[in-house]
């Protein structure tokens, strides 16, 4: 069956899509959240403290891709005993597994945005996911001079497809961590490389 001309031809380039170029991740103004469900129904917030990576916006933007990488060790749900339990062998095993990839290979138009194909990779195993989000807008960064963007992404993954299947071990215990978890964020992303900045301002080196 031929593809009707709407569903093959480029995007038109509008104030609502990004403008061409490398892009750098800004981890101080980004949220890189997840949400997981405790007894299947409470919904529990985390998020990584530290990234890095890059969006190269091409034009047209259907060949698009990104490279993200996450440091494992820095998840945070507000409980460090919790926080330990999540990086340990059986969960994410951040001694093992330090990073937490993403690669984009293209984007398209979705009815309210965009959608990004890639493969995120987690505790070692990789598998294709689709990041459905929106571009909010774009400025000059006061700061730096810079041109800045900004994004949502959204997803739902299954853990045990990445082998992360740790559950405590008590009775009934299926039911304390849900298998699904939404990911949830909220991205800046700058026309330079910001880490410099960011390090002068928190006066350390970042995780990555």
């Amino acid at each position: 069956m031929n593809a009707t001309p709407a569903a093959t031809a480029p995007a038109e380039r509008t104030l609502s899509t990004p403008p061409p170029g490398t892009w750098h991740l800004d981890p101080l103004h980004s949220s890189i959240g997840f949400v997981a469900r405790h007894l299947g129904f409470v919904r529990v917030h985390g998020r990584f403290t530290d990234a890095e990576g890059t969006l190269t916006i091409t034009d047209p933007v259907e060949a698009t891709t990104a490279e993200v990488r996450v440091a494992t060790a820095t998840i945070d749900t507000g409980v460090p005993v919790r926080d330990s339990h999540l990086r340990s062998p059986e969960f994410l095993d951040a001694d093992r597994h330090p990073l937490i990839g993403f690669r984009g290979h293209r984007v398209h138009r979705t009815v309210d945005g965009w959608a990004m194909d890639g493969d995120l990779t987690v505790a070692g195993v990789t598998r294709p996911l689709t990041l459905t989000g929106q571009f909010l807008g774009q400025d000059v960064y006061p700061f730096t001079g810079g041109r800045r963007l900004g994004f949502t992404g959204r997803a739902t993954v299954d853990r045990r497809d990445f082998g992360v299947s740790g559950l405590p071990p008590l009775p009934g215990a299926r039911i304390f961590v849900g298998a699904g978890v939404d990911i949830e964020l909220d991205i800046s992303m700058i026309d330079h490389d910001i880490q410099p900045f960011n390090q002068q301002l928190l006066g350390r080196p970042q995780a990555l």
